[in-house]
């Protein structure tokens, strides 16, 4: 008998064993933490698409248990685990655009056997094929203006990193569209692009886009570049004599137009959403002073000053300073603001580079995001009688017995190699990495600024025509691990993308060419379009 029930223990305590282990495994290799790392692939976490866009899913899933023929169910979701919507009970699932916006998608994989669901989460972002890329403005035979657009998307790509495989977002360039405006004007000469208060979420359209031309300024709207506002009709009490603008300031508080005879047309706005919520005046601003140059302004959010020129060749600004009330909902600009005011440099406050300029400006750049903390910066360089002054610059403005004083904060100055500046043709520059990208003799020469030193390129581009212009989308990357991209536009009507990639241990530039494409006609500016007031200094690629 005592054999019996020792033979009858052993035996339950095998099968217990054989339970056990069962369950172990299964808890072991089929949980949550497997799943995040090894349960799906051939599905990436987000995705860019057009509107109309279709894109067919077929994730793989791998369970531990039963991983070659799993028996378990399969469903997708529109939205997040609160609250969702049924789209498809199958594994695969072709998913298509229909409306701008950011969404979510969620694929749930069920364990029959257990009744235990696990879940990925991709996220979809659904823009506008216009909002962001390249901006080409060019002539056509008959002196038409034509706007083109070469298109960007967001994309993870696999790149190898200490011999691991790794993902990482970048931005790939998908085609181009020709001549998208028609009937756009005549007589193309730039593009200023403006954006609405940049902190204002969920808006579909945040920017515009202005082409400055002879038939007159056109206003297109951010996302489908269709025509919303001219300039001519927007004047309060009627066009002034000889309007004929060549220049724009744009923000989302005010709008400046350098007139061809050196006056200054200004529209103040009122509705921090609505770049056409105010009007211009016939009579020229600021007192009718005249001006030579109006410096580009900061793209996004932050400068609370605008930079010029007069035909003293001194330094003043405009003041900037419009803003909405706090936790505004109907985002209506202070009336108290005293946008549109002129500041000058103090009378106490002497320096040669801002009073009576002696030489040429060939070149202006702003050259940071201001904000509460920090100064609007610029970046400039003179030719003085063939020598080519640099010179880096923040300044601040103060108000004192109602008058506002421009003063410089603190500036850095130094000379460009005199090697890179021969038959020189244009410049392009770099706020965030601190280059200096200068075409002279059809050849691009990299000038690291603060250090003073000549940045070696690997190999130099052949470019079979004349460079006209350049353009330039760099990152406020604190780490220095996003590289910036470089618009080329020829002559020839060619367009080149190049990401931009230093070597610190070589002290040596490469150009990776990511895009190029012809056929753009005789192009007059290019422009990288941003879509939005914050990205302009953001420090992710889209």
């Amino acid at each position: 008998m005592k054999k019996k029930l020792i033979y009858i223990f052993i035996l339950l305590s095998v099968m217990a064993c054989l339970d056990d282990k069962s369950n172990y495994d299964y808890k072991d290799l089929n949980d949550f933490e497997n799943w995040d790392r090894n349960g799906v692939s051939n599905v990436d976490s987000d995705y860019t698409l057009y509107p109309g866009e279709e894109i067919l899913f077929e994730p793989k899933v791998r369970f531990s248990i039963d991983s070659l023929n799993p028996d378990a169910s399969y469903a997708w979701y529109l939205g997040k685990e609160e609250e969702k919507t049924l789209l498809s009970e199958q594994l695969n699932y072709t998913y298509k655009a229909e409306e701008i916006g950011e969404f979510t998608l969620l694929f749930c994989a069920t364990d029959n056997k257990t009744n235990v669901t696990f879940t990925k989460e991709i996220s979809v972002d659904v823009i506008a094929s216009w909002k962001y890329g390249w901006m080409v403005l060019s002539r056509s035979a008959g002196n038409e203006s034509q706007l083109s657009m070469i298109l960007s998307k967001k994309q993870k790509i696999s790149v190898t990193v200490d011999g691991k495989d790794v993902s990482r977002d970048t931005v790939v360039y998908v085609g181009e569209n020709m001549n998208i405006v028609p009937n756009l004007g005549r007589g193309p000469r730039r593009l200023v692009e403006n954006f609405i208060l940049p902190t204002v979420h969920g808006m579909l359209v945040e920017d515009e886009v202005m082409v400055l031309q002879e038939s007159g300024p056109v206003e297109l709207d951010g996302n489908k570049l269709t025509p919303v506002g001219y300039a001519k009709n927007e004047f309060f009490d009627g066009i002034p004599d000889h309007f004929d603008p060549v220049d724009a300031v744009l923000t989302f508080d005010g709008k400046w137009l350098l007139n061809s005879d050196n006056y200054i047309y200004m529209a103040n706005l009122s509705v921090a959403i609505d770049l056409h919520s105010g009007f211009y005046l016939k009579d020229a601003s600021l007192n009718g002073k005249k001006v030579k140059t109006l410096l580009p302004y900061y793209k996004g959010e932050g400068n609370y000053l605008i930079v010029g020129i007069d035909e003293n060749d001194t330094y003043f600004g405009i003041v900037n300073d419009g803003e909405c009330g706090y936790n505004s909902t109907d985002y209506v600009i202070n009336p108290l603001n005293s946008v549109g005011a002129c500041a000058e440099f103090r009378d106490d406050y002497e320096n040669d580079l801002f009073k009576g300029v002696e030489g040429e400006f060939i070149f202006h750049a702003w050259a940071n995001e201001a904000n509460y903390y920090t100064s609007p910066a610029y970046f400039s360089v003179l030719d003085q009688n063939g020598e080519y002054l640099w010179h880096y610059y923040e300044l601040d403005y103060r108000k004192e017995n109602d008058k506002f004083y421009l003063t410089e904060e603190s500036s850095e100055s130094g000379q460009i190699p005199a090697s890179i500046m021969v038959d020189y043709k244009c410049m392009a520059f770099f706020p965030w990495h601190e280059w200096l990208l200068v075409v002279s003799s059809d050849q691009l020469h990299f000038y690291d600024y603060w250090e003073n030193r000549i940045i070696n390129l690997a190999s130099l581009p052949q470019f079979n025509s004349e460079i006209v212009g350049l353009a330039v989308k760099d990152y406020d990357s604190y780490y220095g691990t996003l590289n910036a991209h470089l618009a080329v536009a020829l002559k020839s009507g060619e367009v080149y993308i190049f990401e931009v990639k230093y070597d610190s241990e070589l002290e040596e530039m490469e150009l990776v060419e990511l895009y190029h494409k012809d056929g753009f006609g005789e192009i007059v500016d290019i422009e990288c379009k941003f879509g939005q007031g914050n990205k302009p200094g953001a420090s992710s690629m889209y």
